[in-house]
C-alpha cells in the first residue's frame, strides 16, 4: 500500500481547494488599536512549566532528530521520500510506506515495519554503512549517536505508535490532530496560541473575559493509504475541563465546520498554508471559568473507517499534548 502523501501537498501549495480569499481569516492583520492586551498580563503567576519531549515518542523523534538532521536543502525536505518537514508527512512517509530502492532480495517490505526493526529499511539506513547503494544516514557523512540511532529502533519494536500514542495500522489510522489555532475575533484576530511561557509545548495565554476561537488541523488517512482532509470527518466536538486527566464533568460543546488556511503546524511557521476545518467560538467566563484557571481541551472527531470517535489528546498520550492543547487565562 502506498500513501499518496504528495498528492495532497502538491494540491495544498497550489491552493486549488480555496479559492475565495475572503472566506478566511487573514492572519497577518494588525490591530486597529494601539492597546496591546498583552499588556496588563502578569507573566509572573499563574503559570504551566513545560515537561522535556519525551524522546522516545514519534513527536520527539521528530522534534529532536528528524526535523533537525533530517530535514535538509535537497534531501529529506520534500525534495525525497521520506519527507521529513512535519510530523505528519514524516509519519505517513515511514510506517508501513512501501520501499522505493529495495535490497536484491527485497528483505524490506517496509521503510518502517512496526515491531520488527530488522524489517525496516529506514533502521537499515542510519545503523549500517554498505556503500556504494546503502550508504549510511545522514547523507552528511555524520551518524547519528548511538543513543538516538537506539530511540529509533525501540520506537519500532514499540509498535511504531504515532503522536497520540495510536498503534500504527495497515488498512486505515484514526483522524490526527496537527496544530491549534487561536485567535481573538473581536481584537483584529490577534493570534494566542504562539504566546506560550514555557516553549512550543505549554499552555498558551488567554482572556477569560473575550471570544477565543480556535481552529483545528484534522488529517487523516483512509483504508487505501489516501490521506484525507479534515472537512470529511464527523462528531467534531470538544470538551474543556479543569483537570489535565479528568473530564468526567467537562463541558462539552459542538464544533462547527468553515475553512481557515494557516502556514502554521504545531504553532510554529511552515512553508504552506494548511486547511483548518473544526473551529470553535466561546468566551470562557460564560462558562464559569475565571483568571487563573488553566483549561485542557480535548476534540473528537470520527472518519468512516472506524465505528468510534477519536479523542486527542488522550489519557495516556504524552504530557506535553497536554500541555500543547490547554490555556491560561488572565
Amino acid at each position: 500500500m502506498k500513501k499518496k502523501s504528495s498528492y495532497l501537498w502538491l494540491l495544498l501549495s497550489v491552493g486549488v481547494f480555496f479559492t475565495c480569499k475572503d472566506s478566511y481569516i487573514e492572519t497577518t492583520i494588525e490591530p486597529d488599536s494601539v492597546f496591546n492586551p498583552y499588556d496588563t498580563v502578569n507573566y509572573s503567576g499563574n503559570t504551566i512549566s513545560a515537561d522535556d519531549l519525551d524522546s522516545a515518542s514519534f513527536l520527539g523523534l521528530h522534534y529532536y532528530i528528524f526535523s533537525k538532521r533530517c530535514n535538509q536543502p535537497a534531501c529529506h525536505d520534500g525534495t525525497f521520500e521520506p519527507d521529513f518537514r512535519t510530523v505528519q508527512s514524516a509519519y505517513n512517509s515511514l510506517v508501513f510506506h512501501t520501499v522505493t530502492k529495495n535490497t536484491p532480495n527485497e528483505d524490506f517490505p517496509y521503510r518502517v515495519t512496526p515491531n520488527d526493526p530488522s524489517l525496516s529499511m529506514m533502521y537499515k539506513r542510519i545503523s549500517e554503512h554498505n556503500p556504494p547503494n546503502f550508504e549510511q544516514m545522514p547523507s552528511s557523512g555524520v551518524a547519528l549517536p548511538d543513543r538516538q540511532i537506539d530511540l529509533i529502533r525501540q520506537w519500532i519494536v514499540n509498535g511504531a505508535k504515532d503522536i497520540s500514542g495510536n498503534n500504527a495500522m495497515l488498512t486505515s489510522t484514526q483522524p490526527n490532530c496537527y496544530g491549534v489555532v487561536a485567535f481573538l475575533p473581536n481584537s483584529s484576530n490577534q493570534r494566542l496560541d504562539t504566546i506560550r511561557q514555557a516553549g512550543q509545548f505549554s499552555s498558551f495565554l488567554a482572556p477569560a473575559n473575550q471570544n477565543i476561537q480556535l481552529w483545528f488541523l484534522y488529517l487523516d488517512v483512509n483504508e487505501n493509504g489516501d490521506e484525507v482532509l479534515g472537512n470529511l470527518l464527523t462528531d467534531n466536538r470538544i470538551k474543556l475541563s479543569r483537570f489535565i486527566y479528568n473530564y468526567t464533568n467537562a463541558l462539552t460543546l459542538n464544533m462547527t465546520m468553515g475553512v481557515n488556511t494557516i502556514a502554521s503546524v504545531l504553532s510554529e511557521p511552515f512553508q504552506t498554508a494548511v486547511p483548518y476545518f473544526q473551529n470553535i467560538t466561546f468566551k470562557p467566563s460564560d462558562y464559569g471559568f475565571s483568571a487563573g484557571d488553566v483549561i485542557y481541551f480535548r476534540t473528537y472527531v470520527k472518519d468512516s473507517d472506524h465505528n468510534f470517535a477519536t479523542e486527542i489528546p488522550k489519557n495516556d498520550s504524552q504530557l506535553a499534548l497536554h500541555r500543547y492543547f490547554s490555556m491560561v487565562l488572565y
